[in-house]
């Protein structure tokens, strides 16, 4: 996924000074210079290329324009402002020999602000830098400090000041369109998410930021990175799981974490700084951001992390933090109908909550066979394949999944099984944002008079954000079987009857004996 996690951050800087440039700079081709004496009535102007922190020692020649090659990563959106230094109360006059031995000693004022003895005067702001890292300005002849004043916010540090002279001394000669070449280092922020381990409310949510140490050149004054979990998240004890550098751990005397409400503060106390100043450029902080998830509500949980470079106090009018990609978890709920077999869901119930009303009136309805079960016992399971296509025919794996430590679900006297709070997928893990997840529920125990089905598994469907009445919405109890009471029942009735007839016919039979007998004696 592209987005803010491509985004590469400046952190150092690059002092041009006439001094510093007759030292140490060099070009392949050397720009022809202007000898003689200054000419005071000639053009000036300064262009600024700005890239990121470069490998090698090849620094730009100051006289002419980067050949293609020379540099890479240029950073557009960068402005540099120059302010003439006043002395006396005037600019710094070039065509006095007088000044020029002063110049070596001038050092760029912190913080922007004026170097010893001088102040800065009208300020000339430099266009933002274009897509190639150049924005030029004509200047008049006089003695410069120049400040980044401001940057894209991947930008994390400003680069320190410098002082540039128009023209300026080079090769024995005068260059009156200096090319300066303040670098940036490069840095990021990268948040993803931990695979889920368990799956239902109450459960820990892992999101692992990452963030190379940038090249400084400036001196490091702090370090931090925050986070603020949504609502639905509570912080685990300091909100921070492991701290590593390169996948080892961070001695822990080098940051704190702590929490205030929902932000997740880690930060490198003095002896962390104190590493940081050794030079660890490029070296890997990772830090396992975790919270327990409470709530379901739309089902997206989204998650930003902060990186905060030179700013102790975190305050963005100072410099705004540079932000992380954005990660979401998503969650769903279920809830299904337990009912007794003979009941007839309607034609066409639908397959959400109101469908669910449909049934449970439908089931309730009098003349019905069928009635709403309470006390029926499940458990949910994770099913062995829980991206399928259809979950229809999915089966179950492993444990049973709990939900803020309950792992049995009860039908209640509505006869609904509610399981609020079910993982379904991240940004970040294959599948990623995927919409549905297969789970199986399983009854474990049937309510009294009833017995289990044939086959207690029934898989439903969770989706991002819905409780939703799965295709398998009415699980079935039949009324258990007990032995027949003595001569009760149709078998009993007939048996009744076939007595009965048969006592009166013994009785006529009988009485028409009795009367043959009489008449025979008389």
């Amino acid at each position: 996924m592209l987005g803010i996690r491509g985004w590469t951050t400046g952190v150092g800087v690059f002092a041009l000074g006439a001094a510093a440039l007759l030292a140490g700079t060099a070009s392949a081709v050397a720009a022809p210079a202007t000898y003689g004496n200054i000419e005071p009535d000639r053009a000036a102007s300064l262009t600024v290329h700005k890239y990121l922190h470069q490998n090698g020692s090849f620094t730009g020649d100051p006289s002419q324009q980067p050949a293609d090659g020379d540099f890479s990563d240029p950073v557009a959106g960068v402005t540099f402002t120059a302010y003439p230094l006043i002395k006396n109360g005037s600019a710094v006059d070039l065509t006095d020999s007088a000044v020029w031995p002063t110049l070596k000693d001038i050092t760029p004022g912190a913080g922007c602000t004026a170097p010893a003895g001088y102040t800065l005067g009208t300020p000339v702001a430099l266009p933002k830098t274009d897509a190639t890292g150049t924005a030029t300005a004509a200047l008049s002849q006089t003695v410069y400090q120049v400040c980044e004043t401001d940057a894209p916010a991947n930008i994390v540090d400003m680069a320190l000041p410098f002082i540039v002279t128009l023209p300026m001394p080079y090769e024995n000669g005068w260059v009156y369109d200096v090319q300066a070449y303040p670098k940036n280092g490069a840095g990021e922020i990268v948040k993803t998410v931990s695979p889920q381990q368990d799956m239902g409310l109450g459960s820990v949510v892992t999101f692992p930021v990452t963030s190379p140490i940038p090249t400084m050149q400036d001196v490091w004054k702090s370090w931090a990175i925050t986070d603020v979990l949504d609502a639905r998240l509570t912080p685990e004890g300091t909100g921070v799981g492991a701290v590593t550098v390169d996948g080892s751990p961070l001695d822990p005397s080098y940051y704190t974490a702590s929490v205030q409400g929902q932000k997740v503060i880690v930060e490198f106390t003095n002896a962390g700084v104190a590493w940081l100043n050794e030079g660890h450029a490029g070296a890997k902080v990772t830090i396992d951001f975790q919270g327990k998830i409470t709530a379901v509500g739309d089902g997206t949980i989204e998650n930003q992390a902060d990186l905060w470079v030179n700013n102790p106090d975190r305050d963005p009018s100072v410099r705004p933090p540079l932000p992380s990609n954005e990660v979401a978890t998503h969650w769903g709920s279920l809830q299904v109908l337990k009912r007794a077999a003979g009941t007839t869901p309607p034609v066409g119930a639908r397959g959400d909550l109101r469908g669910l009303e449909v049934l449970k009136r439908a089931a309730g309805t009098t003349g019905e066979p069928g009635r709403l079960l309470e006390g029926a016992v499940f458990n949910v399971y994770q099913a062995a394949d829980p991206y399928a296509t259809d979950c229809s025919a999915a089966t179950k794996t492993g444990a049973p999944v709990s939900v803020n430590g309950v792992t049995d679900f009860v039908s209640g006297g509505d006869g609904v099984i509610s399981v609020k709070g079910l993982f379904v997928s991240d940004s970040e893990n294959d599948p990623v944002d995927a919409p549905q997840r297969c789970y199986v529920l399983v009854e474990v125990k049937a309510p009294a008079g009833y017995v289990l089905p044939a086959n207690p598994d029934s898989p439903v469907t969770v989706k991002i954000g819905a409780t939703p009445v799965t295709a398998n919405v009415a699980i079935l109890n039949t009324q258990a079987e007990v032995p027949e009471l003595p001569l009760t029942g149709a078998k009993g009735e007939l048996l009744l009857i076939s007595f009965g007839a048969a006592a009166v016919i013994l009785a006529i039979v009988l009485i028409a004996f009795n009367r043959r007998r009489k008449v025979l004696r008389d």
